[in-house]
């Protein structure tokens, strides 16, 4: 029997600066496997969550600076070469460049002495996926090719395609540009594309993971929640038994997450927590009973009476919506127009316009605004379903 993985949880409660480096070393502390490719002379890459080019760190959307930089001053004083690296999940042209500056992650780069890396602008390479159930080649962004040790660094949020952004999703920003929008276009449903988050974690998997849970964000996930003071960081060299972990933390039953729980079952990972075992804090101290989820997500609570494809098919009827403009908040900007990869929307005059038929689900849109002005609705088969999910928890 293999021995448990790890994943340590430690109580970080603010983004100052001393108790950040105690946190992050208190997590490398007690997950040694982790901190073990943090070698004198090693090239290591951190790759945090810049979802967002406009929201400044107090939103919660992407990873806070001053968590990359506690990161970043650890590997530096153990002799490391930081690398920082990212591409934004916004396809307007400077995006990326535009995320790096509203986040001050310059500023920290110059000051910790870290190499600034735009995966956007950076050289790419295709990877082929041998065993890929939903991709067979992805382009991948060299530098997170070329790193002696890849670091992720996720930023604790909900999501109302994948019910969780976590490490196994943070891989995402891995693809430069436009190649996100292709593997969205290849993946149009949420079991899909969770398989498509999997088939590229296969290629390129994380030696470590350090989540950034000082506060998290709550309810319509990835981008227009309302962030939540909850006060964690969490590491593992696992990057699928820290996922599992941040499941349960946000109330979900074992084995919702589908990114979790197929890389659990392709063997990439610890997705059964009778196969983890926390450090620092136990479960039950770590849990935030009270999390709000997405509007669109799947009730755990579902899981305990059906069979796993039969979980699947339902958690995409579930999950399909369609997005509804709220024109009192529109600005017009078109990032939504730009960001959708089979054009479902469009702008005619003073309006944005959309096209349900043609609709994937994959959430970029509502992802890019930034006014928030987009709600993703739910077709009525899936309100049905997500009714009588309610009714099952409840009994």
């Amino acid at each position: 029997m293999a021995p448990a993985k790890t994943v340590a949880v430690v109580r970080c409660s603010r983004y100052e600066r001393k108790l950040l480096r105690d946190a992050v070393e208190g997590a490398f502390a007690l997950v040694p496997e982790a901190a073990a490719h943090l070698s004198r002379g090693s090239k290591v890459l951190l790759k945090p969550n810049l979802l967002s080019s406009t929201d400044p760190p107090e939103r919660a959307v992407n990873t806070h600076p001053e968590f990359i930089r506690a990161v970043a001053e650890l590997c530096r004083d153990r002799g490391c070469a930081v690398l920082i690296g990212d591409s934004c999940g916004s396809l307007a042209p400077g995006s990326t460049r535009s995320a790096i500056e509203v986040t001050g992650l310059d500023r920290v780069a110059r000051e910790t002495g870290a190499q600034l890396l735009n995966f956007d602008a950076a050289p790419s390479v295709e990877v082929p996926i041998p065993n890929g159930h939903v991709l067979r080649k992805v382009r991948i962004s060299k530098p997170a090719l070329d790193a002696e040790a890849l670091i992720s660094l996720p930023k604790m949020k909900t999501h109302g395609l994948t019910l969780l952004t976590g490490a196994v999703k943070n891989q995402l920003g891995v693809v430069p540009g436009r190649g996100k929008k292709d593997i969205h276009c290849a993946a149009p449903k949420p079991a899909a594309m969770s398989q498509a988050l999997v088939d590229l974690y296969s290629v390129l998997r994380p030696h470590a993971a350090l989540m950034d849970g000082v506060v998290a964000m709550e309810g319509n996930g990835p981008a227009a929640g309302e962030p939540r003071s909850v006060g964690l960081v969490l590491g593992s060299d696992d990057c699928v038994a820290l996922d599992a972990v941040v499941g349960r933390i946000m109330g979900y039953a074992d084995g919702a997450v589908m990114t979790t729980r197929f890389a659990h079952e392709q063997g990439l990972g610890a997705g059964d927590p009778g196969a983890i075992r926390t450090a620092g804090l136990t479960w039950a101290e770590a849990v935030v009973p009270d999390f709000k989820k997405p509007p669109h997500r799947l009730q755990g609570a579902l899981f305990k009476f059906i069979p796993g494809f039969l979980a699947s098919w339902i958690f995409d009827q579930v999950g399909s919506a369609h997005p509804v403009i709220l024109e009192d908040r529109c600005a017009l900007c078109g990032e939504c127009v730009l960001n959708c990869p089979v054009h479902a929307l469009r702008r005619e005059g003073r309006r944005i316009l959309t096209d349900p038929a043609e609709c994937i689900t994959c959430y970029c849109c509502s992802e890019a605004c930034r006014q928030r002005a987009i709600q993703m609705r739910r077709p009525l088969m899936g309100r049905a379903i997500h009714r009588f999910a309610r009714r099952k928890r409840s009994t």
